[in-house]
């Protein structure tokens, strides 16, 4: 539609260069906690993350996510359950096997990991103040540590996304047969992450963007205490670009949320700490 409607050549480019600079997108809105902290608004999703929606958990259970530097509640998050999760591994599931992402030039992935670094970058004082509130971080580490390298981690799985590359690897070449041999490295499919309190979007940085680097897609449980920043980062995900079901993220306990990932037959590989 953007194409046909920018009937001149000069309006074809502006669209072009709109759309590559990740402008011209509908303004993505959710039921967000604001509050004043740190001399500015911070804006913070609260529900679970499938499928690029924020959405309640099935059953509309919720749980206090606490200050431990002033023992008082934040806000209320959903607690994912079993169905939850179901519902985030089948997103993931067709996100890789159908949709836009599966189908993703290496390169273009990288671009749009390199998107949500800039993007976190720009908002990175939000983010600090984020998990200093709900991890008890000393501003000054998190920004510069929680936020900072996980913007660098993620820069730099970006830059490795076009350079996984197999092998060619000479084998018996006696005639008349001219063999050759060879390894390809793929991607495996839906990859779930359990991260835990202490560097919580650290955590996340670390295992997800090598997942993502290499083609897969995840479903993430952040740490019951934790959730705030995985679920802001979340977001940026939507805004920089990334097709629907490539991320998921699920808030809640580790006897559900975490055994029901764990358990789960279509999850093909697990990052726990």
């Amino acid at each position: 539609e953007d194409v046909y409607m920018a009937t001149t050549y000069d309006e074809f480019v502006k669209a072009v260069v709109l759309k590559s600079r990740g402008g011209g997108a509908a303004e993505f809105t959710y039921d967000a906690v604001e509050m004043e902290v740190n001399n500015m608004t911070v804006r913070m999703p609260h529900q679970l993350f499938i499928n690029n929606q924020f959405i309640d958990a099935s059953d509309g259970v919720t749980f206090n996510t606490i200050n431990p530097t002033t023992e008082e509640t934040i806000c209320k998050v959903a607690k994912g359950t079993k169905q939850d999760v179901d519902t985030a591994v089948n997103a993931a599931e067709k996100a890789f096997y159908e949709g836009e992402w599966g189908k993703m030039n290496a390169r273009d992935r990288g671009t749009l990991m390199y998107r949500l670094a800039d993007l976190m970058e720009q908002h990175k004082e939000e983010l600090a103040t984020i998990e200093s509130m709900d991890s008890g971080a000393v501003y000054t580490l998190a920004i510069k540590t929680h936020v900072g390298m996980s913007i660098d981690t993620f820069r730099y799985f970006a830059g490795w996304c076009d350079k996984i590359q197999g092998l060619t690897i000479p084998i018996n070449n006696a005639r008349p047969n001219r063999n050759l041999t060879y390894t390809k490295r793929e991607p495996i499919g839906v990859c779930g992450i359990i991260t835990p309190w202490n560097y919580p979007l650290m955590m996340l940085a670390w295992k997800m963007a090598a997942c993502l680097a290499a083609g897969n897609t995840v479903v993430l449980k952040p740490a019951q205490v934790t959730p705030l920043t995985s679920l802001k980062f979340c977001e940026l995900v939507v805004k920089a670009g990334f097709p629907p079901g490539v991320v998921n993220v699920l808030p809640g306990s580790g006897s559900t949320v975490g055994q029901g990932i764990a358990d789960h037959p279509k999850v093909r590989k697990l990052g726990f700490t």
